[in-house]
């Protein structure tokens, strides 16, 4: 029974990452006419009111240890996709896709802090790799970094605090009330956000709703809620691998539907990328670490 309900979790996720990957397209042509924040906080407060009517008698069992796990969840989340919306702005849908998904290259590091345990020289080799693909893709002339860019690698560095942070708390805490609370805690953080730095907002179109509506029902409250279910029966590290297509995904679609140009550059660059999160994800070390990491959890 173990064992389909992993193979369940996998498949889940591997769906939800290909929703993920569209949207970057999708978020895209959004951002062309709609500011960042508030297309998070539409986004993010329509998936808040929809997981918490759904799910109402999840609710009278929150405690603190949801509340307190959803609203770190939550925070990293808003910095993630804050970070990822305005950098998407100055920098491509396949870029964007790839960097961000330099994120599970992090993850066993920063999962450090939790297992107190050396990573291992595959990571380390994985995230030289990652790195160097991450330079050919991103650096410019005289060594710069486009701010687009610039701004999706702190997103990536976001968003890996994210899957730390869920698998910790997932464990502890209610995987439902988890999603609803980070949604929420995301989408009031946006709203705040907007109110402060943005203009008023006007009336949104039939095209703007659209673009929300998808990232509201099949990238925020239907996958968080997945993502949080899923890693409650999977690893951290099953989830990094699958999240990892993501980027491949966002470059398929973005050929297809947005008509980014990939060149030998490029591939180069997204190739390095995809090898050093392989190598950092795919290595016998890391696998066995993080299964003692979640028994350590579950103890």
């Amino acid at each position: 029974m173990k064992i389909k309900k992993s193979l369940l979790a996998d498949g889940a996720l591997l769906l939800v990452t290909m929703a993920w990957g569209l949207n970057f397209v999708v978020m895209k042509n959004a951002l062309q006419r709609i500011t960042p924040f508030m297309y998070l906080a539409v986004r993010f407060m329509l998936a808040f009111l929809i997981l918490a009517a759904i799910f109402k008698e999840n609710l009278k069992t929150m405690d603190k240890e949801d509340i307190v796990g959803g609203t770190v969840i939550g925070f990293f989340l808003f910095l993630g996709f804050a970070t990822q919306a305005l950098g998407l702005i100055y920098t491509t849908p396949a870029k964007s896709g790839f960097i961000t998904g330099s994120n599970v290259v992090m993850v066993p590091f920063l999962a450090y802090f939790v297992n107190k345990k050396f990573p291992g020289w595959y990571q380390v080799l994985g995230a030289i790799v990652t790195f160097a693909g991450l330079g050919v893709i991103s650096l410019e002339g005289g060594f710069t970094i486009n701010i687009g860019d610039f701004l999706t690698l702190l997103c990536a560095v976001f968003f890996a605090l994210q899957i730390v942070t869920t698998e910790y708390y997932a464990r502890q805490g209610n995987p439902v009330n988890l999603a609803i609370l980070e949604t929420g805690v995301t989408g009031m953080l946006s709203l705040i956000t907007g109110a402060l730095t943005e203009p008023e907002p006007t009336t949104l179109d039939f095209s703007m709703w659209a673009a929300i509506l998808y990232a509201v029902v099949f990238c925020t409250a239907g996958a968080f809620l997945v993502q949080n279910v899923a890693q409650k029966y999977t690893t951290s590290t099953h989830a990094a691998v699958i999240m990892c297509m993501e980027a491949v995904f966002a470059a398929v679609f973005s050929f297809l539907f947005w008509g980014e140009a990939l060149t030998l550059r490029a591939l180069i660059g997204y190739a390095l990328i995809l090898a050093g999160v392989l190598i950092t994800e795919l290595s016998p070390s890391y696998a066995v670490k993080a299964e003692s990491f979640l028994e350590s959890i579950d103890n």
